[in-house]
């Protein structure tokens, strides 16, 4: 289909400029009233045109290629392995929690006291001691240190009231490790029982109890 644009001509001087024809449009718009005017319809130049190039232009791909190399940077090691960034450190114990063994509970009336359980988490060490009953008044404390012997300190155990069972109690501790503690170091503990004057250690068969900062 072929469309043919025939000249426009005023009634007293002949054949109209550009702008005069669009000055002529304007003016014999309705008072009030909005009319648009495209400039390339009334035989005008169009002042700016802007090409959209495909994604797959060299530009786009060179600016991709610079995104993709930018999280190389910030997300791979010198080597070139994947890095998940600054890793969080925390405790873990060196040990299987002693009540998961069949002969917890003959080491527990063998020594008088064993520990039981052990959770880490946020730097804070909690557990459970199994003790005999053989009084009312007893001392339960766990001896940690952080220096391997150096310096320690006795850590208070709590009596669980409703997990007695007439020949064994139940005690709770909670020890709190510094954040700054530096990887790969260990936190020592053995527990001591006191009852009747009398003392009673578990010191996991005499090589203690260890934690570890991963």
């Amino acid at each position: 289909m072929s469309v043919e644009l025939w000249p426009l001509y005023g009634k007293q001087t002949g054949m109209k400029t550009d702008a005069q024809q669009a000055s002529s449009m304007q003016d014999s718009a309705t008072p009030g009233s909005k009319r648009v005017c495209f400039a390339d319809l009334v035989g005008l130049k169009l002042e700016f045109v802007k090409t959209i190039t495909p994604c797959s232009s060299e530009d786009n791909l060179t600016a991709l290629a610079d995104v993709v190399s930018a999280w190389k940077r910030t997300h791979y090691d010198i080597n070139g392995n994947v890095s998940l960034g600054p890793r969080t450190k925390r405790l873990m114990p060196c040990f299987s929690p002693p009540s998961k063994s069949d002969g917890f509970m003959k080491r527990v009336f063998d020594q008088n006291v064993c520990l039981e359980n052990i959770a880490c988490e946020n730097f804070v060490v909690t557990g459970i001691i199994r003790v005999t009953n053989l009084s009312y008044t007893k001392e339960v404390t766990v001896r940690c240190t952080l220096d391997d012997w150096d310096t320690y300190r006795d850590i208070w155990a709590d009596f669980m009231s409703s997990c007695s069972n007439g020949k064994t109690d139940k005690f709770s501790f909670r020890i709190s490790v510094p954040s700054d503690f530096e990887l790969h170091r260990y936190m020592r503990f053995a527990i001591r029982y006191k009852v009747l004057n009398q003392e009673f250690w578990d010191n996991n068969n005499t090589k203690n109890y260890h934690v570890q900062c991963l």
